[in-house]
């Protein structure tokens, strides 16, 4: 009989399927062992499979000498990544953060297309100022990490008639107009008019948005971070390009430290907005049917998805 842990703090969520599964006559053959949000106590040595949020997980992974297999509850999972432990199967969500963050990211770029700063600004001022607005139409997003997440804002940027540019260490993705290598990034970053990170944190996305690659953007350009807070070499950086005005604003979702300290410069930097990392936020019930996919896999002793290279981090 197969060991499962759960260790997330939707423990209960989890652990409450699984058992109307069971009850039903499902999973049988899997016990579960452990169900927490942390893992102090938990028969580490015991466990064989785990749906573990992994930054949690990361902590105690060392001591799970039996693991075969861990599903992430978060799309990030470089905490486990960078654990010297290999030998056992990691697997993520795909296909399950895509609405949220196409929401988020056509939100922001309508935000800004449609002069809704200097709108807002005429109300409070009590002015009549009439624009010359232009669409989203053939104006170019540029996508850092064009992968599972990517494809769904890419596709809703076309169906505004924008042009899509792609930054990846993979080949093209069929969704992208134009598709720039990682070794190409200041080429692709003057090409474009918005540019999205969604890249993963891995030793080759870190410090790559550095002063070069903000100076290499086109002055009217719109920079967005909801990928990953390790993209940004210093976030002094991005504030000094900003309090220059070299570009027109930025978006940042995601940070190095969070929750971000009170005394961090975004705070008070010019024509920055900022999230509270929720730009797609793991949903339980999406994150059990990835889960349950994947178990029903896992004893069938099939292929799983949305596979993890331990090595590589994605």
């Amino acid at each position: 009989m197969a060991k499962l842990a759960i260790i997330s703090r939707e423990y209960l969520t989890y652990k409450k399927a699984l058992q109307e599964l069971q009850l039903a006559g499902e999973f049988n053959d899997v016990e579960l062992i452990w169900a927490n949000e942390h893992a102090d106590g938990a028969p580490l040595d015991s466990i064989e499979y785990a749906l573990a949020n992994p930054n949690i997980m990361s902590r105690y992974i060392h001591k799970c000498h039996h693991l075969i297999w861990v599903q992430s509850t978060w799309a990030g999972v470089n905490t486990l990544t960078n654990q010297a432990k290999k030998d056992y199967q990691l697997t993520g969500l795909k296909n399950v953060f895509g609405a949220q963050m196409r929401e988020y990211v056509m939100a922001y770029l309508l935000y800004f297309q449609r002069n809704v700063p200097e709108l807002s600004a005429n109300q409070q001022k009590r002015e009549w100022q009439q624009y010359r607005i232009p669409t989203l139409q053939n104006q170019t997003l540029g996508i850092m990490g064009l992968g599972s997440i990517g494809k769904d804002v890419a596709n809703a940027a076309k169906a505004f008639g924008m042009k899509v540019h792609s930054l990846n260490a993979a080949s093209k993705p069929v969704e992208a107009d134009k598709h720039f290598h990682l070794s190409h990034l200041h080429e692709f970053a003057n090409s474009v008019d918005f540019i999205v990170n969604l890249l993963p944190h891995t030793s080759a996305t870190t410090g790559i948005c550095d002063t070069r690659f903000f100076e290499s953007m086109r002055n009217h350009a719109v920079f967005i971070n909801a990928g990953r807070g390790n993209v940004i070499k210093n976030d002094e950086d991005l504030v000094n390009v900003l309090n220059d005005r070299r570009i027109r604003a930025a978006v940042i979702d995601v940070f190095k430290t969070e929750p971000l300290p009170t005394d961090h410069p975004f705070w008070n930097a010019p024509n920055l907005l900022m999230t509270n990392h929720t730009a797609a936020t793991s949903q339980p019930k999406l994150v059990f049917t990835v889960f349950k996919n994947n178990l029903i896999k896992q004893l069938a002793g099939l292929p799983l998805d949305s596979t993890i290279n331990l090595n590589q981090g994605y």
